[in-house]
């Protein structure tokens, strides 16, 4: 493609070069998304800063070029349609998946504008808006969807409806839906009223109306010699809430209808972004509920020759143990899970083994177990105990086995979940808390202590002569200094108490139930940890630490306080802590200087 294909500037008899106002300039520069101006000829005229950091370039190095010499030919050829319009007066939008200049590919959204003056094209505005978070989160949520979908389709005799609070169905899945005379495509994306015939939609919308409300209906409904039960029940998420209806065929045996329901609580559970913990928990009640067995639980491989219990129904006994390692020759049926990856059927014996020893003590005599699998590895296994040597048979196995396959899709989705929330409150590098989780805790802590009257301390905490460390060693080595320095600072913080990284060699300790001087010893510890090893090649490292207590703050912020304590310690020498408000001198200089000043003065310190 060539300019040649565009009416010009020059043949509509307009100035090449169409002068941007200085308004609209500021406007354009005050635009967080990407806006640039083009004129007929396919030269800028004209890119805010976003615009620019985008390609990497400069509003000057940029004026006057070319498109083609900014965007590859592919680019260019893809939106030659759009230009072409746009030249000729129509407004165009579309996206495109766009790679920035350091190689990562975002999702944008891209509006041209004419700019028409006396009906003639002098050029047009280009609005680019990354839309990359958006598309990211709604893949994700289409992808929780699939699966929930998934595990609404591998339960035989029920179906599945989940509605907005518009009351428009958004999964509408299940083998028996075509019972009730409905298919999923005649349902899907409508809404209730249009969805079904009115006498039956004036039967159901008070149910949904009362499981939008928090509330859980039950009902049943009988077609030909089928009886069904039907449940709505609330499904709450981040952005809004939703309603469910389940329905069952009740005709089956109890035991086949049982274990299809305990799998839609696991997975309303699921719907509910509940921690994995709690579903592991929910599964073990539920599986010792359905095989009416003495106990069950969920046990995590954590190695080749380790495991851990995550959850157990009833309590778990003294007599065993959370933890265990074990040998390939154990005769437990989760250690045979662990070894073969098929479920297991034993009989406990006396010579089997620690975790044999410690079933027989607390006075089980049988176990079934069946291997859970998240991702296509083996994550764990979904265990039975009976009291009674002949407890457990190999029908009941089998039935394990298949329900362990089905809650795999739940157990995954919810260590998927956990995994991500995990991702987006822990700085990458350091493994600590990052800002966004710091000001959570923050803030709760600060609530709970201003209503119960209890103490809260912070400590604000910075490498010494940090810059030189990267300038001398390398950003490598500055890393290695970060990590080692966020390891001795876990090591010495206390339980409950939380240490986060807020950027660069910027750490906060925040200490509920401290004084500022419990807080004050609690820096020298920190200090002295930081200062008793050197830090392999860069040597020996130091911090500086600034201490406040809630009730010292006053009108301030806690965190504000304890910088303010940091800039003094950093001022008075470094390798030092103090705390807010010990400094008479220094609360004295910062009070008698205008306020942007002193703040000035403050960063020119501590830099």
């Amino acid at each position: 493609m060539t300019t040649r294909e565009y009416p010009t500037g020059e043949s509509a008899g307009l100035p090449q070069q169409p002068e941007i106002p200085l308004q609209l300039r500021a406007v354009m520069n005050g635009i967080p998304a990407m806006v640039a101006y083009w004129d007929k000829d396919l030269r800028n005229r004209m890119a805010n800063a976003s615009y620019c950091d985008w390609f990497g370039t400069t509003a000057e190095a940029l004026h006057g070029t070319q498109m083609r010499d900014l965007v590859s030919a592919e680019i260019l050829a893809a939106n030659h349609p759009h230009v072409a319009r746009v030249l000729t007066g129509e407004p165009q939008k579309f996206d495109r998946t766009l790679t920035d200049r350091t190689g990562r590919t975002r999702y944008t959204h891209i509006a041209y504008a004419p700019d028409t003056v006396d009906g003639e094209v002098r050029g047009f505005f280009v609005l680019i808006t990354d839309i990359t978070e958006r598309v990211q989160a709604e893949r994700h949520q289409q992808r929780d969807m699939d699966r929930y979908r998934t595990l609404a389709r591998s339960i035989p005799g029920v179906f599945v409806l989940l509605f907005d609070s518009d009351l428009r169905y958004l999964i509408a899945e299940g083998q028996e839906l075509e019972a009730f005379g409905y298919r999923s495509a005649d349902m899907e994306g409508r809404l209730l009223h249009d969805a079904l015939e009115t006498g039956l939609a004036d039967e159901l919308e008070p149910r949904y109306r009362a499981a939008l409300a928090g509330q859980e209906v039950s009902w049943t409904r009988t077609i030909g010699d089928r009886t069904y039960g039907l449940t709505a029940r609330p499904v709450f998420s981040d952005d809004d809430a939703a309603g469910m209806v389940v329905a069952m065929d009740v005709t089956e045996r109890l035991q086949q209808e049982r274990t299809w329901a305990a799998l839609h609580e696991i997975a309303t559970a699921v719907a509910r972004s509940e921690a994995p913990a709690d579903i592991a928990g929910q599964v073990a009640s539920i599986v010792r509920s359905l095989f009416d067995v003495d106990s069950a639980a969920v046990t995590r491989l954590t190695g080749p020759t380790s495991a851990e219990i995550v959850a157990m129904a009833p309590i778990r006994p003294p007599t065993l143990s959370r933890k265990h390692i074990f040998s390939a020759n154990d005769s437990s049926a989760t250690v045979r899970v662990a070894v073969t990856g098929q479920p297991a059927l034993v009989t406990y014996c006396p010579d089997g083994g620690t975790a044999s020893e410690q079933m027989l003590a607390g006075g089980f005599r049988s176990s079934a177990a069946a291997p859970i699998r998240v991702n296509g590895s083996l994550w764990g296994v979904i265990a039975l105990t009976s009291k009674s040597p002949t407890g457990l048979t190999r029908a009941m196995l089998d039935r394990l086995a298949q329900f362990a396959e089905l809650v795999e899709i739940a157990i995954g989705n919810a260590e998927a979940r956990a995994s991500l929330e995990q991702q987006a409150s822990t700085d990458a590098l350091s493994g600590l808390p990052n800002r966004r989780a710091l000001e959570e805790r923050l803030a709760k802590e600060t609530a709970l202590a201003q209503s119960q009257g209890t103490k809260l301390s912070a400590i604000v905490l910075d490498i010494d002569h940090f810059k030189k460390v990267n300038d001398s060693f390398g950003h490598p080595a500055g890393d290695v200094v970060i990590v080692e320095v966020a390891a001795r600072l876990r090591q010495v913080a206390r339980q409950g108490e939380i240490v986060a990284r807020v950027g660069g060699e910027e750490f906060v300790w925040l200490l509920p139930g401290s004084t500022g001087a419990e807080a004050v010893q609690a820096a020298e510890r920190a200090r002295a940890a930081i200062a008793s090893a050197p830090f392999g090649e860069v040597g020996t490292v130091t911090i500086s630490a600034g201490v406040c207590e809630l009730r010292e703050a006053g009108q301030r912020t806690l965190l504000s306080c304890a910088d303010r304590a940091l800039y003094s310690a950093k001022d008075g020498g470094r390798n030092r802590s103090y705390r807010y408000g010990n400094d008479a001198d220094e609360a004295a200089t910062e009070a008698s200087r205008p306020a942007p000043e002193a703040e000035a003065a403050l960063k020119a310190r501590r830099a």
